[in-house]
């Protein structure tokens, strides 16, 4: 069998959210896309629900959620902290998407946008001239195939958005050596089922005890290490419950999964699974190089992820619309100018909040199970701060946010030397991580890099 040869403008590695909303992008702006996926046509990427939030659609370019993309709840979330600590009630405008609807939506609309695709392939290998990526070798199968063929991809712009290992990155020695794996003490594993409600009294009970209605969250944090959480959801009509748990994936703490099966024994009212499933992701801030040698960094690849509680379907789709307006128009899109021009805006954009959220992760662990129960206990967790963290956005404390919290501190003087010197970086790492060089000058990112690692820690 022959090798199949084809030439296009882009080819996107990894067809979950974060990849397809790329090549969605790309194609917009006129450029023939190719997406390579190893699993089944809309079966790439997570499998579960996530949290995503309108201003992030919006800016990735993409329509609000259908109806049947989204589980709606009343907006309100019961945040509590070890041995029941709180609870702190939040209003958030966090929408619970069904990622498997959301994947279809982005197939269906690549489609329309003649986008093709590659399915079930394997064996993905880099062709390098003079240092930069010209082709991709592969194995590979065309929708509705029987079987897979050799096929060879050239293209000016590849763009990897394999998961938190990558595809691509590792095969290119110029990112290669900017973007390290990431070790398993910055890793969340988490799981997220949705469940069947088997007695509708006992979860009606579960959410009285807690003050809660049908349709609110109830959320636990600090539980199993500082970064931990378990959060539950029952629907509006107590048909069905959501399930999310996390735990830092170091091997000290119990795993998502052990989290939500020590829920379920606990909870009789939970039935069987509908859907869900488990992984592990990056809790870091993005590397400092998203783009290299013809081939861009999006998603987990990126380590585009909100590190405070591992959500990385909204920041990962904002970067499809990020890199498609900084190389959509160049004459070369996977040049090393237009490559640093994405780099940069995404950065400034979205690097501040994503480092100083880092920090606050690195902090909830440096404190510990018994320091998140004291930060509820004392009054420093504040709807403020929950809900910010919701929102996925950092926020320079008000007058009478600093003054609610130095009351807090007064009431317990150890958490505030534990926590002071952490929240001092936060506010740097916010400023210092929103200031990437926007001139190509690989010492200057070099150098940049390596405050901002003084200072978010790690």
């Amino acid at each position: 069998m022959g090798t199949d040869d084809r030439r296009v403008a882009a080819v996107v590695v990894g067809a979950g959210t974060a990849g397809l909303n790329a090549a969605l992008q790309l194609a917009r702006r006129g450029l023939s896309v190719t997406v390579v996926e190893s699993r089944p046509l809309g079966e790439g990427g997570a499998r579960w629900d996530n949290g995503v939030l309108a201003w992030q659609y919006a800016r990735a370019g993409l329509a609000p959620p259908t109806a049947d993309e989204v589980h709606t709840g009343t907006g309100r979330t019961f945040l509590l902290g070890p041995a029941d600590a709180g609870p702190v009630v939040v209003e958030s405008p966090t929408e619970h998407a069904d990622m498997r609807r959301l994947n279809d939506r982005l197939v269906a609309l690549c489609r329309a946008e003649r986008v093709d695709f590659l399915d079930r392939a394997r064996d993905v290998s880099v062709e390098l001239v003079d240092g930069r990526v010209r082709a991709l070798a592969l194995s590979a199968a065309p929708p509705d195939a029987a079987e897979a063929a050799p096929v060879r991809l050239e293209a000016d712009l590849f763009v990897d958005a394999g998961g938190r290992r990558g595809v691509l990155r590792s095969q290119v020695p110029e990112l290669a050596a900017w973007c390290p794996p990431v070790g398993r003490d910055v890793l969340c594993t988490a799981s997220q089922f949705m469940l069947d409600v088997a007695d509708a009294d006992g979860a009606r009970a579960f959410l009285d005890g807690h003050g809660a209605t049908p349709g609110d969250g109830v959320t636990w944090v600090g539980l199993d290490g500082g970064f931990s959480a378990l959060a539950v959801g029952v629907a509006a009509d107590l048909g069905e419950v959501s399930v999310l748990t996390g735990a830092i994936a170091s091997g000290e703490w119990g795993s998502g999964r052990t989290i939500l099966d020590r829920f379920r024994g606990a909870n009789p009212w939970i039935g069987e699974p509908r859907y869900g499933g488990d992984g592990l992701i990056p809790l870091r801030r993005p590397y400092a190089r998203l783009g290299a040698s013809g081939v861009a960094l999006v998603g987990d690849a990126a380590c585009q992820v909100f590190p405070a509680h591992g959500s990385g379907i909204g920041t990962g789709l904002m970067a499809g619309a990020v890199l498609a307006e900084q190389v959509g128009g160049a004459a070369d899109p996977g040049a090393d100018g237009a490559l640093w021009a994405y780099q940069t805006a995404y950065h400034r954009e979205h690097g501040g909040t994503l480092a100083a959220y880092d920090t606050f992760r690195r902090c909830n662990s440096a404190v510990g199970t018994d320091g998140v129960r004291r930060m509820f206990e004392s009054g420093l967790f504040t709807a403020d701060m929950g809900g910010s963290g919701l929102e996925q956005r950092w926020d320079e404390p008000s007058a009478a946010q600093s003054l609610s919290a130095t009351r807090a501190y007064a009431r317990d003087p150890g958490l505030a030397r534990a926590m002071l010197p952490w929240l001092a970086r936060c506010a740097v790492a916010s400023r210092l991580g929103a200031a990437a060089p926007a001139e190509p000058d690989l010492g200057a990112l070099r150098r940049w890099d390596r405050r901002l690692a003084r200072v978010v820690g790690g």
